[in-house]
C-alpha cells in the first residue's frame, strides 16, 4: 500500500455515535396475573365446556 492510501484511510471521519434502537422484546407476564380480575372472570365464565375424560391408568 502506498503512503497516499493511509492518508485517505485517515482523513475518513467516522459518522457522530447514535446508540443503537431499542430492539428489546418486554418480559413474557402472564395475560391473566397482567389483567383486570373481573374481566379474566368473565372470559372464563365463557369458555365452552370440555369433556371429561378419565385417564386409562386410574380404570384398571
Amino acid at each position: 500500500m502506498n503512503s497516499n492510501g493511509k492518508n485517505e484511510v485517515k482523513k475518513m471521519t467516522k459518522p457522530a455515535f447514535r446508540p443503537a434502537k431499542d430492539d428489546t422484546k418486554p418480559l413474557l407476564q402472564d395475560p391473566i396475573l397482567r389483567s383486570d380480575p373481573i374481566e379474566t372472570e368473565e372470559a372464563l365464565l365463557r369458555l365452552p365446556p370440555f369433556p371429561i375424560s378419565k385417564p386409562k391408568s386410574q380404570t384398571q
